[in-house]
């Protein structure tokens, strides 16, 4: 695992090593970050990472020059080797990590008195769409909150999930492009009043 491009070109990123996390395969991560690079989602661009792990997206796009990036994760872990790679890589300064749940961190900053707004939000969480039940509803509605955070018009909340699942369909949120690559899908979703 490393940083493919930019700044930080070359330097190797720790991974959390247990199952629990699923750290994007470089080649994927590659693929994609190409789609997001054309489609200038990245210069300049004000990033989330949810659901961040150690981070390797988001310091991907720090790295290939993204203003800032909103990191959550929640596990305590996961949240201090994302530090180390911040570091190693020299984009702490331009970094916030917030060791909390998307849950939980979503309505703070809706509640902001000037909201958080992102040009593009990596949302990759650990729920299986594949796997219907009960959660799936909780996870749109995880995602319609976090779609509130975009700006309007180009910004994209772009979600990694299971080719094989059904997409899922967030309130107020349109799939605008569908990647895959092997098993995996990602979702390219914008706001409807785009």
């Amino acid at each position: 695992m490393r940083v493919l491009s930019g700044s930080a070109r070359g330097v190797p990123l720790k991974t959390v090593p247990d199952m629990n996390t699923r750290p994007i395969l470089d080649r994927i991560k590659k693929s994609l970050f190409s789609i997001l690079e054309t489609s200038t989602l990245i210069l300049d661009a004000r990033v989330a990472d949810f659901y961040a792990g150690a981070g390797t997206q988001g310091i991907e796009a720090l790295s290939r020059g993204a203003e800032s990036c909103l990191f959550v994760e929640r596990r305590a872990d996961a949240a201090d080797l994302l530090k180390e790679n911040l570091a190693k890589t020299r984009l702490a300064e331009k970094a916030v990590v917030r060791c909390s749940d998307v849950s939980a961190v979503l309505p703070a900053l809706l509640r902001e008195h000037e909201p958080s707004r992102f040009d593009l939000i990596l949302y990759d969480p650990p729920f299986v769409f594949s796997r219907e039940s009960a959660s799936r509803t909780e996870a749109e509605a995880e995602m319609a909150l976090a779609g509130k955070l975009l700006f309007p018009g180009h910004a994209r909340l772009v979600l990694r999930c299971e080719k094989k699942a059904e997409p899922p369909n967030p309130e107020g949120l349109s799939i605008v492009r569908h990647w895959t690559d092997g098993p995996h899908a990602f979702l390219f979703y914008g706001t409807h009043h785009v």
